[in-house]
């Protein structure tokens, strides 16, 4: 699991910026571009989730295990 300020601040670093609060999501997309990507609001995202999207923001995959095992907390209940 991921802290979701983490990978905000991530996606941010790759020229994605706030554009909308939807009932569960919010909304981040390209600068100048048209791709978007929807994060949920709770606190820890799944670290499948966070490798598809960062796939698809254009990082590579040795930059994506990296960053999750740099970021990635235990679940505790």
């Amino acid at each position: 699991m991921i802290h979701r300020d983490a990978f905000v601040n991530k996606i941010r670093s790759l020229g994605y910026t706030y554009k909308d609060q939807l009932k569960r999501t919010y909304l981040y997309r390209k600068t100048g571009g048209t791709h978007c990507i929807y994060v949920k609001m709770c606190d820890l995202l799944d670290e499948e989730f966070i490798r598809n999207s960062l796939r698809q923001a254009g990082m590579s995959n040795p930059d994506i295990e990296q960053f999750i095992s740099q970021y990635s907390v235990s679940r505790s209940n």
